[in-house]
């Protein structure tokens, strides 16, 4: 599934909550807050489309600050999804994670 997102199909959830996974019992929300554009790169291989790269920015509480990792999250209409999260920092209402797709 993580192969077939583009930054159009998450633009639909964009400030909707996701339960995120962090270790075997605790999980808590966060919100997808933020779709980027991200410069794109020339394909290795001409004769696949590549994707447009993009990224992601949830915004969890400001604490537990998580390690960058992957996490699950899920999502009631999206369902799973593995995503590689790195803490960028807080703003004013808790921490931010960013999630980047080439």
């Amino acid at each position: 599934m993580l192969e077939t997102l583009t930054r159009a199909i998450l633009a639909e959830y964009q400030n909707e909550k996701f339960q995120l996974q962090w270790d075997a019992l605790d999980s808590f929300e966060v919100e997808l807050i933020e779709i980027g554009a991200l410069t794109k790169h020339t394909a290795a291989d001409a004769t696949q489309e590549p994707r447009e790269p993009f990224s992601l920015l949830f915004r969890g509480p400001k604490e537990p600050i998580l390690p960058q990792q992957v996490y699950h999250l899920e999502h009631p209409r999206l369902g799973s999804v593995e995503l590689f999260l790195v803490p960028v920092g807080p703003d004013t209402v808790g921490m931010q994670y960013e999630a980047v797709f080439t």
